[in-house]
């Protein structure tokens, strides 16, 4: 497993903070749980974590920490779903994706995923490979390319200076729109909370959200699935090999 994040969280705590006070706080209980993990005190050190969290904080480091920790307490579900927010706040980090792959190995079940096409494939790499922040300055810094160029078309008396200003704008223009796309599509993936990891230890996928109806496949703890639609206290899931069912919202953690 890799180590656990020490500097990136701290970083994220200082920004995040309203007042010293509290960044004292919340950086002790960093520290602190730091050295539990360390000295194999995990449940101490998921207090601590969690005292961080349930204070209002989140970050990649804090979730891939508690990942961690729940993965050395044999707690792979938890592991899993904790390594799963860090991703989604920060989704080209390759440590947390090792991570997470490790722990899946330590699961029942192992769902084929629907192969992709590439240009599919292609497209969720490179969304993926920036946090929505990240696409948000690469945006920022594109529209200021976009000005620049805008002030050379405008502004210059030569011929290629000009034609300089147009071309390398319209590039500018056209990786701008991208860079928002993708960064909205990130922003969009934080807020809504569609995906869930399965927390008991095995269930069955019905036909219809009831007790009563069809039994179509079992799944196990830890298993990911994607939430397509609610009724009552069930949710229509679909796995990564494409079935379909509904499963009772208190089987999963959504996140």
């Amino acid at each position: 497993m890799k180590r656990i994040a020490i500097l990136g969280l701290v970083m994220a705590l200082w920004a995040f903070v309203p007042c010293k006070a509290q960044s004292d706080s919340y950086e002790n209980w960093l520290v602190e749980g730091n050295a539990a993990y360390e000295a194999g005190s995990y449940e101490q050190a998921l207090t601590l974590y969690g005292q961080i969290e349930e204070a209002g904080m989140e970050s990649p480091a804090l979730y891939y920490n508690m990942g961690n920790t729940y993965y050395k307490m044999k707690a792979y579900p938890m592991a899993i779903l904790y390594y799963e927010k860090a991703l989604k706040l920060d989704p080209g980090n390759e440590d947390i994706r090792t991570n997470l792959e490790i722990a899946n190995l330590a699961i029942v079940d192992k769902i084929n995923v629907i192969p992709q096409s590439f240009i599919k494939r292609w497209w969720n790499g490179l969304k993926q490979s920036l946090s929505a922040d990240g696409w948000a300055w690469v945006s920022v810094a594109l529209f200021g390319m976009l000005l620049l160029c805008l002030f050379v078309f405008l502004t210059s008396r030569r011929t290629g200076w000009r034609k300089a200003g147009f071309f390398v704008g319209l590039l500018a223009l056209t990786c701008l729109v991208f860079s928002l796309v993708f960064a909205i599509g990130q922003y969009r993936d934080l807020k809504v909370q569609d995906e869930a990891i399965i927390m008991t230890p095995t269930v069955t996928a019905k036909s219809s959200p009831s007790v009563n109806s069809v039994d179509l496949f079992v799944l196990h703890e830890g298993a990911k699935v994607r939430i397509l639609d609610t009724a009552k206290d069930w949710n229509k899931i679909r796995i990564a090999d494409g079935s379909l069912g509904w499963l009772q919202a208190s089987d999963m953690i959504a996140f």
